[in-house]
């Protein structure tokens, strides 16, 4: 008896995160829409700011920019790196039915 109710609870709870996977999968856009919505509909004086990727990218983090100023300023020639083959990137027609 133990043993099937042991059983019951695995599958019910894989069966939960099938669930919350396929729900975000399938509806994380309109999700994320509206708690923007929300956020923005919101009476306080905070405002939250929405940074896309791309800008994120363009503007790399105050961190990384005083990395690379120390790495520029202790620069010791080293042996050429070999730069990574650019990594395959698929585009719709490989997904065509």
């Amino acid at each position: 008896m133990k043993t099937t109710k042991f059983i019951a609870n695995v599958l019910v709870t894989v069966a939960a995160i099938a669930g919350a996977v396929y729900v975000v999968a399938t509806y994380g856009e309109q999700i994320v829409a509206w708690c923007k919505k929300v956020l923005a509909s919101l009476p306080c004086n905070c405002k939250v700011e929405i940074v896309s990727e791309a800008a994120q990218e363009e503007a790399p983090a105050a961190e990384e920019e005083a990395e690379e100023e120390a790495t520029e300023e202790a620069a010791v020639e080293e042996a050429p790196v070999e730069e990574k083959a650019e990594e395959a990137v698929a585009e719709e027609a490989d997904f065509a039915e």
